[in-house]
């Protein structure tokens, strides 16, 4: 008799679980268990921020892989012109960007909107590595494209290389109000494409110093006029000389 009365008491508590469990909504949780439970892949949404796409995990840097370079541009649509690599020591890449948006890494999180990212376009690009990695870049302003001014290429410069100490040369018309720039170089120039920089050497270069833990960019001394101007936004070149006290 002991055998019978529990197997019924078994059958109850069943039924009446099945009811309760038919009678209650499930939480979100247990959806996403049953959802898994049918095959279902859960999938998260791309993280997004105003008129950007998804944001970049890969930032470029000096010392970095060649193929994590290559990996960078064809990530984000750049275009391969040519490649070079007579000597085994270097190589030289020409591209053109794929237009990227970017934004410097110190721009504060609630950023005014009627300040567009700033797109990675207008030139050519030239990057040099020895050993296989990064060591320089060298840009050149594509006429077929809208230019691109100082202030724009220190914005870029952050973006692309938030973590690196860099001197950044650039060249500008000293009578251009605009600061157009015509082109711009960093890091290391292999031995065989310095021609490259020195066939357009007529025009003086300015130089400003890049550094991840300064929010402004600092002029080193003996700049011609029209770059102390240029770099400062307007300061005096005695604030733009002060500030270029830490590099000595």
């Amino acid at each position: 008799m002991v055998k019978p009365g529990l197997g019924y008491l078994g059958r109850a508590v069943g039924a009446g679980v099945l009811a309760a469990l038919l009678a209650w909504k499930p939480c979100p949780a247990l959806a996403e268990v049953l959802v898994l439970k049918q095959g279902e892949v859960r999938t998260l949404p791309l993280l997004q921020t105003r008129a950007r796409p998804s944001l970049q995990m890969e930032m470029l840097y000096l010392g970095m892989v060649e193929e994590r370079f290559l990996g960078y541009a064809h990530a984000n649509n750049w275009e391969t012109i040519s490649s070079d690599r007579e000597d085994p020591r270097w190589s030289r890449w020409q591209l053109r960007p794929g237009g990227e948006a970017l934004y410097p890494p110190d721009a504060p999180p609630s950023r005014d909107p009627s300040e567009p990212p700033l797109y990675a376009r207008g030139f050519y690009v030239e990057a040099y590595f020895m050993g296989g990695r990064l060591v320089g870049m060298h840009l050149i302003y594509n006429p077929e494209e809208p230019g691109f001014n100082f202030r724009q290429l220190q914005r870029l410069v952050r973006a692309w290389f938030p973590d690196n100490r860099l001197m950044l040369h650039y060249q500008v018309l000293p009578e251009d109000p605009d600061q157009h720039v015509l082109r711009a170089y960093w890091g290391t120039i292999p031995p065989p494409y310095l021609a490259d920089i020195q066939r357009n050497s007529r025009l003086p270069f300015c130089q400003v110093f890049f550094s991840p833990t300064s929010p402004q960019p600092l002029v080193p001394p003996s700049a011609p006029p029209h770059c102390l101007g240029q770099a400062e936004a307007g300061a005096s070149p005695a604030a733009a000389q002060k500030k270029t006290a830490a590099l000595r």
